[in-house]
């Protein structure tokens, strides 16, 4: 799996392999956009956040990295997309499949500057979230992956067709 990282989260991402080629990932990243995400992390009144944004559906998983403990960032994302997962009308079942599929993160580069203006939109989001008094990780997850883009932009992705673009028989990793 895919984790194209902004500069603000390399340092929480420092111990997963790095792609060998940034221009190869980009290619297979585009082929597998179910099997590629977009990650930055924000800080918003010493709170420190890692949003991760799905290439292919509406799917955002928001962790809060401010007190975290030796657990491994990898675990804790998969924890909070499996209590997602039932939210949208997915199977638990389809979850081990996606993740058999994907493998191990990979970390590479943004090659692709839009996902980049949407994560730091959603970042503002949840700096809102946190405002509002909602500090539930599931909750902001939720939330987040509602919000419409900002000014003109449509959607590349709605909450409404996570359950299709989810699929489990989309769960192919297209080769060259």
């Amino acid at each position: 799996m895919y984790l194209n990282v902004t500069q603000k989260s390399r340092d929480l991402l420092r111990d997963y392999p790095v792609v060998r080629s940034v221009e190869a990932a980009h290619r297979a990243a585009r082929r597998n956009p179910l099997f590629s995400w977009h990650v930055t992390a924000i800080t918003h009144h010493q709170q420190r956040f890692v949003l991760f944004n799905h290439d292919a559906s509406a799917l955002c998983v928001v962790l809060n990295v401010t007190n975290a403990s030796a657990e491994r960032l990898a675990d804790r994302f998969w924890d909070q997309l499996a209590t997602q997962w039932p939210q949208y009308g997915l199977a638990p079942a389809d979850l081990t499949t996606y993740r058999q599929v994907a493998g191990d993160w990979q970390i590479n580069q943004p090659g692709d500057h839009r996902p980049i203006h949407r994560l730091n939109e959603q970042g503002m989001y949840v700096g809102f979230l946190w405002d509002q008094g909602i500090t539930s990780t599931l909750e902001m997850s939720l939330l987040v992956a509602q919000t419409p883009p900002l000014g003109r932009q449509r959607p590349a992705h709605q909450v409404a067709t996570i359950k299709a673009d989810l699929a489990p028989q989309r769960f192919v990793w297209q080769e060259d």
